[in-house]
């Protein structure tokens, strides 16, 4: 299970946050609110030993997140430390939410293709692509300005690319690279045009950028019971690695 941690550290990196600072070890990442991923505590690393400290811990960053207005969210993954971490958190009332597993693969075991005629993309997020993150996701206005802010200042590659077929835009995507892994987000498709291949088509077309720009290994992330995405992420040939859930503070 160790072997995976570099993959939780290329997805940390590769979704930015407006704000991160450090708890004794944790990582402490806000972003007003928009995705649990960049509004949650990375518990990593834990340096302070005994559990009066955890329980000061675990405080100061509750403080941190509601004085924005926001409940306190920890990620908990296999490498979260300390290990029992997230049995505190049950006990101090926190609930746990969207329970999700990462998949990962070798990108020589997959498929990649050049899809270069098909596909628009970019390293920023065009209005074009925001605007189908909107209309398929249901983002909306707010959301979609800080994606905008989140990647400005990041440095990793990325590809914000939209599939085109029967004339129309169908499916749309961002690729991540952090050394050899390239990671996968927002994969979104047309109500009216699912279960057509279109999103495994734009994966591999992404797989073959990753590919030419170094990546050997590729990872996405899945809500539980997503049973259409987990199918088709088999066929591509990822597999499960980890699971991984949010603990958020109650209201």
């Amino acid at each position: 299970m160790r072997a995976y941690y570099e993959v939780e550290e290329a997805a940390l990196n590769s979704w930015p946050a407006l704000q991160t600072s450090s708890c004794s070890g944790w990582l402490v990442k806000t972003n007003r609110g928009y995705t649990k991923r960049s509004n949650s505590v990375q518990p990593l690393a834990h340096i302070e030993a005994d559990k009066e400290r955890l329980q000061q811990k675990i405080e100061r960053c509750e403080e941190i997140y509601n004085r924005s207005g926001q409940p306190a969210i920890f990620k908990i993954t296999p490498f979260t430390e300390p290990a029992e971490l997230d049995a505190v958190l049950a006990k101090r009332g926190y609930e746990i939410a969207d329970p999700s597993h990462v998949m990962v693969a070798s990108i020589g075991r997959l498929s990649p293709q050049d899809a270069s005629g098909d596909v628009l993309s970019s390293g920023e997020p065009t209005a074009a692509w925001l605007q189908l993150l909107d209309e398929w996701g249901g983002c909306g206005e707010e959301a979609l300005r800080i994606t905008s802010l989140m990647f400005e200042a990041s440095q990793q590659p990325r590809q914000f690319a939209v599939l085109h077929a029967e004339g129309r835009p169908v499916t749309l995507g961002l690729a991540v690279l952090d050394g050899l892994q390239i990671g996968f987000y927002d994969l979104l498709t047309a109500p009216d045009c699912r279960g057509r291949g279109y999103a495994g088509k734009l994966i591999r077309h992404l797989l073959s950028w990753g590919k030419e720009n170094g990546a050997d290994h590729a990872y996405l992330q899945v809500v539980s019971g997503n049973k259409p995405a987990e199918s088709l992420y088999a066929r591509l040939g990822f597999k499960e690695a980890y699971p991984y859930w949010y603990r958020v503070q109650k209201s």
